[in-house]
């Protein structure tokens, strides 16, 4: 660009704001369902939602009474029942159930109060004669189209300008601003102050939160394994080995789907670790990067959303089965999970154009373009592009006289992947299960329970901490070696004689460190004899230093997109777009529409699981509803809108360039960002075309229409794109 990318900034801020007021306003009614949801799981002062104050009071479960104004907040009522009940059913309580307003049973009186511009909640309990009011909670701002502001200007300034940090910040910046104008503050005031909330606010919440700590150890120690690996000619021996298999453009590509399809446990791991193990094969073979992350991205998410065993299963089922018994639905929530799964087209079709993609050789739009260049090339990144990692990294090369040996490379992944499932195991209860009840660790509640009560970034810090380490012993010298073996036996005497006890992994990490650095010391010192063909120590601290150093920019993208799906949460981005669907509810339309909105908020928020938790609560009753007069049924619908909830909302993770797992693809294949996402959104576009020209409408138009029909008709219209549209990259 011949002017300078700031002068960008005040028209492309003109068009967000344009694009925003040519949004409808969203039905008040709508917009009053959505604070009472927010309100009712609102603390008071005293840190208490309302339904805990209701057991409080003396309603412990069972038969309850609702007075309120609308039937809207009655099914906002029953859905913050739902997910109590499922809190309730942990602590072996009993659940609470609406009962018909002519039952004796005790009365929960709810109305909500205008107090300016917001919503305040008042509650009463009748019971037994006597009348109790309950704290108010509130105020609840409704939002306007000032919510889309700050997601619409970081996505527009980031594809436009290829300025992901600066698109970011502006975001965040705008959304503190905005809020703060809120609160009663003159333009000025709103932008000074935001520009403080921005950092004392926003970053300080998300710095001293425990998961993005471990999600950024997770990355950097992982990385750091993979240049000791790189180093040492770990990685040079396992490429050696898979050319075997892997000699061609299309054969590279189809092991890379193959890997990114067996690491099903959980898309963090799969993103690193596929990523950066195919990376130096895919460089070598003239690949672009940017078709490396699509293949990347593009199985991680999906493979995991359909998996039986992931850490994702519990999650999606917990999202929905509290609702289900308020629609009539009895079945396991597990099976209706999977009777869901023919339902989720738009990770089937991913994964099944990525594999017909891979065969057919033939690509199209920026991906073509992108193929192209590193091919007549062997240009892997654009000039001008800045991948996410450094050139240290990638061009780091295993030392000359060092023999090339697979095991230095297969030993560490294989750490990783074992120790971070270990992990999950033990954080899941998985001992205390096989000790009590292994039947239930035999079957997929349990299973999935366990994943998803032990995963979370703890275990995948462990995991490449663990590999990390494993990788230094069989690079280093045997002094090294002995320093390791030191420090492990040493560990856990300093673990216990800490006197703040603290996460076991990164007291283990810490203590083995410090020994390690005190035994190597007193090592060198004795002249113990060293084995030939390793890595000295400083070696060992440059490879690792290197594969990392130019992290800081990857890092700063993680934070900042953390940071604005926060801000998003605060301006009630997604409860705005959750009310501009009210009212077109017809059945064939209600999946296609679910399937859009879900893609909106993931692509405004940045997470799918996120937009799976705001959706689904209200989702199971209204699609139960309008299903009563389709053929299809109310079972049938629920299934269908279950399905396009969850996949809409990977969907428009996929698509948004402030999605942690999308930032995380470009960090494992050293890719530009904003060109990983410019070449990924036409595929996923087309995948998402699919799943509701072939998917969602003919199922509920068609009679008979299945799952293998929609198969066959969305992968054939995808093969003959390829061949119509697309070219070889020669």
């Amino acid at each position: 660009m011949g002017r300078s990318w700031l002068a960008w900034l005040p028209a492309l801020a003109g068009v967000a704001l344009a694009a925003a007021l040519l949004v409808p306003t969203p039905d008040p009614v709508a917009l009053e369902q959505q604070g009472l949801i927010h309100l009712l799981a609102a603390p008071d002062a005293r840190g208490q939602t309302l339904l805990r104050e209701l057991e409080a009071a003396g309603h412990g479960g069972g038969a309850l009474r609702a007075r309120v104004g609308r039937e809207s907040w009655r099914r906002a009522l029953a859905s913050a029942l739902g997910t109590a009940n499922a809190e309730r059913a942990a602590r072996g309580l009993p659940p609470y159930v609406l009962v018909p307003a002519d039952d004796p049973a005790p009365l929960l009186d709810l109305r909500l109060v205008a107090d300016g511009g917001g919503l305040l909640l008042d509650a009463a309990l009748e019971h037994d004669g006597t009348v109790r009011a309950l704290a108010r909670r509130g105020p609840w701002t409704p939002p306007g189209r000032e919510a889309l502001l700050p997601p619409l200007v970081a996505i527009l300034v980031a594809l436009s300008l290829r300025r992901t940090v600066s698109a970011l910040f502006c975001g965040i910046w705008l959304g503190a601003a905005t809020l703060r104008f809120g609160d009663g503050a003159g333009v000025a005031g709103a932008a000074v102050f935001g520009l403080w909330d921005v950092f004392w606010v926003y970053f300080r919440g998300e710095l001293f939160d425990t998961f993005r700590i471990e999600i950024i150890g997770f990355v950097v120690a992982l990385l750091a394994m993979v240049g000791i690996m790189s180093r040492s000619g770990g990685v040079q021996g396992l490429v050696d080995k898979i050319l075997r298999f892997a000699g061609t453009v299309r054969s590279t590509l189809a092991v890379s789907f193959g890997m990114g399809c067996l690491m099903f446990f959980d898309d963090y791991s799969n993103c690193l670790i596929v990523g950066t193990t195919m990376r130096p094969l895919t460089d070598r073979l003239r690949i672009s990067r940017e078709k490396l992350a699509w293949v990347v991205d593009s199985t991680a998410a999906p493979i995991a959303g359909l998996s039986l065993l992931s850490t994702w299963i519990a999650f999606e089922v917990s999202t929905f089965a509290p609702h289900l018994p308020a629609a009539g639905i009895t079945e396991n929530p597990y099976a209706v999970f999977l009777q869901s799964l023919p339902f989720r087209f738009y990770c089937l079709f991913t994964l099944g154009f990525v594999l017909i993609n891979v065969l057919v050789g033939r690509d199209f739009g920026p991906m073509r373009a992108a193929e192209a260049r590193a091919r007549s090339t062997g240009q892997v990144v654009r000039a001008g592009g800045t991948p996410l990692v450094s050139d240290e990294l990638t061009a780091l090369e295993a030392r000359p006289d060092l023999p090339h040996r697979a095991r230095n490379a297969l030993l560490p992944i294989a750490t990783v992947i074992a120790v971070t499932l270990q992990e999950i195991f033990r954080g899941g209860g998985g001992y205390e299960m096989l000790a009590t009840d292994p039947a239930r660790l035999a079957s997929l509640p349990g299973l999935t329970d366990l994943l998803f009560a032990g995963g979370g970034g703890g275990p995948l810090f462990a995991g490449s901490a663990a590999g990390l380490l494993v990788a230094i012993f069989l690079a280093g010298s045997n002094a090294t070696r002995l320093a390791l073996l030191s420090g492990a036996i040493a560990a856990p005497l300093v673990v216990s004689a800490l006197p703040v006890k603290i996460a076991g992994y990164t007291a283990f990490a810490a203590a083995l460190a410090g020994v390690t650095a005190l035994a190597g010391v007193l090592l060198r010192g004795l002249g113990l004899p060293t084995r030939r063909s390793v890595l000295r120590a400083r070696e060992l601290l440059s490879a690792g230093f290197s594969s990392t150093r130019a992290l800081s920019f990857a890092i700063v993208i993680l934070f900042e997109a953390w940071m604005i799906g926060q801000v998003c949460q605060d301006v009630n981005t997604a409860d705005y777009l959750v009310a501009l669907s009210a009212g077109a509810v017809t059945a064939v339309w209600l999946p296609v529409l679910l399937f859009g909105l879900a893609c909106l908020v993931s692509f405004a928020t940045g997470t799918s699981w996120g937009t799976m938790s705001i959706l689904l609560p209200n989702v199971v009753g209204l699609a139960a509803a309008v299903g009563a007069e389709h053929p299809i049924g109310a079972y049938g619908l629920v299934l269908v809108c279950i399905g396009a909830v969850l996949e809409g909302s990977i969907f428009g993770d996929h698509c948004s360039p402030i999605s942690d797992t999308t930032v995380l693809s470009s960090v494992a294949t050293a890719s530009d960002h904003i060109d990983h996402v410019r070449t990924q959104v036409p595929y996923a576009l087309v995948a998402a075309g699919m799943a509701v020209v072939a998917g969602y409408l003919p199922t509920l138009v068609l009679e008979g229409w299945s799952l293998p029909l929609a198969l066959v008709t969305g992968l054939g219209a995808w093969t003959a794109l390829l061949w119509l549209l697309g070219r070889p990259a020669e």
